[in-house]
């Protein structure tokens, strides 16, 4: 099998902070005080002018910083037909030993937002192509090879809600018919975007992550749940999105564990309970990991990793604004290509060409960004990560 290209040596996760113009509007159209077209107008100034700071600053990938979206998973699944979207979900449509569920109730919080599905899913219109162009129009011709758009997986509610809660009856009479079509509404979304233009997918995937948790995994059989079972209907789930796509689509996957604060994260736990199946199972290009702090584990997982993979290290935290050691840095990255190289039986600079690095998450997935988190800091975070990349890998950072 060939080996797809890393797009970028250094990369981001594609959400960034958010300026106080969008988090207004968007709160104004929450209340119905403005329309959506005038919150259109406010997020499209914003995204024009992120674009222009990230290729000011020679920042790469290019993206919208997610400023279309009030959430990152936002604006696909409530756009196909048969599904409906659902505000300030009820707790017993939710599964409450999900983790993120979990803890959101744990802080007093309410789930936000979800998306059901209540008949056939059908792809009718695409729910993101008009996003999509918007980015693109902000770059000139040649920067468009340089843009990267975010999309969320085709398991995230499935996993948030109850069991039997994410379809009705009268929809799906199983699993495997539900993510079959919604794996065909991805297929066509990634074929419409493509024929625009984008090259560069990134699919935001926390689900997964939650299987390295003990808690996670005890939850889910007090649900009645196979875990394995369930992990492995999710592979197949995302593997399914990427069938007859065109081999210069580079689309990646973003493994997320939380977000929302230092003190609030949804998963812990090495990766090596599901490194091996989930590295040589599922037909992603290129892999995102979160490697911040302890509670990712070590790099040893990524013995399992394919030679013709990719993966870019988070190695950067967006959970706090002060800049992490540049040499620390660039030891951890030599440390993963020891083990990538001895897992795949290549050597530490094959293994390099193969591995970049990142902030570990967006920096404002949620739409709130971390405390004490600036603009400024922000983009002193991802100068960081260009300078260690131009320091490892001189030639193509």
């Amino acid at each position: 099998m060939p080996v797809t290209k890393l797009p970028f040596h250094a990369d981001h996760i594609g959400s960034l902070i958010r300026p106080e113009s969008v988090a207004t509007a968007q709160d104004k159209a929450s209340k119905g005080e403005i329309t959506k077209d005038e919150l259109k107008q406010a997020q499209d100034a914003a995204i024009s002018d992120i674009v222009k700071k990230q290729i000011d600053n020679n920042v790469r990938a290019i993206s919208n910083g997610e400023f279309d979206r009030k959430y990152y998973f936002s604006g696909f699944f409530e756009k196909l037909e048969g599904m409906r979207e659902i505000e300030n979900v009820p707790w017993d449509l939710a599964r409450l030993s999900a983790p993120p569920i979990a803890a959101l109730k744990k802080a007093g919080k309410n789930y936000p937002m979800a998306v059901v599905c209540e008949g056939k899913i059908k792809y009718n219109q695409s729910p993101y192509l008009e996003n999509w162009r918007q980015l693109k129009a902000t770059v000139p011709a040649d920067k468009v090879g340089e843009l990267k758009f975010t999309m969320p997986p085709p398991c995230y509610f499935h996993l948030r809600l109850a069991p039997g809660k994410c379809y009705s009856k009268e929809a799906y009479s199983n699993d495997a018919d539900f993510f079959a079509d919604l794996a065909e509404a991805y297929r066509k979304e990634f074929k419409t975007l493509y024929d625009d233009g984008l090259r560069n997918i990134q699919i935001d995937d926390p689900t997964l992550a939650y299987f390295c948790s003990d808690d996670m995994l005890a939850g889910l059989k007090s649900d009645g749940e196979d875990p394995d079972k369930l992990f492995d209907m999710y592979l197949k789930a995302h593997n399914d999105t990427l069938i007859g796509r065109p081999d210069d689509l580079h689309v990646g996957l973003h493994v997320c564990r939380g977000n929302f604060s230092k003190s609030m994260h949804f998963s812990e736990g090495s990766y090596e309970k599901i490194a091996e199946r989930f590295f040589k199972t599922l037909n992603y290009d290129t892999f995102y990991l979160e490697y911040d702090n302890p509670r990712s584990g070590g790099f040893e997982p990524l013995r399992f990793l394919p030679p013709h993979k990719n993966v870019v290290l988070g190695v950067v935290t967006t959970k706090e604004p002060e800049l992490e050691d540049k040499e620390a840095i660039k030891q951890k990255v030599l440390e993963a290509a020891k083990i990538i190289a001895q897992g795949q039986g290549r050597s530490e600079k094959e293994a390099m060409e193969n591995i970049g690095i990142s902030p570990q998450c967006g920096f404002a997935s949620v739409a709130v960004g971390a405390e004490g988190m600036t603009e400024e800091k922000m983009f002193a975070k991802l100068a960081l990560v260009k300078e260690v990349a131009k320091e490892l890998w001189s030639d193509r950072a």
